[in-house]
């Protein structure tokens, strides 16, 4: 019998929670700014290079 993953964190996440372990908490929306950040600069890196190669 396969289970299905979310069934799963789900049923770890309520172990841990008798246990009296917090669980982790996942930070997305950190992660989103970070990959736009980090696309910006990028961005501009590649056409700083990309004009002074034209000039």
């Amino acid at each position: 019998m396969k289970m299905n993953r979310r069934d799963v964190a789900k049923k770890m996440t309520e172990f841990s929670k008798e246990l009296g372990i917090a669980p982790k908490k996942t930070g997305s929306v950190g992660k989103t700014m970070l990959w736009a950040a980090g696309s910006v600069a990028g961005y501009f890196l590649i056409r700083g290079v990309y004009n002074k190669r034209m000039k």
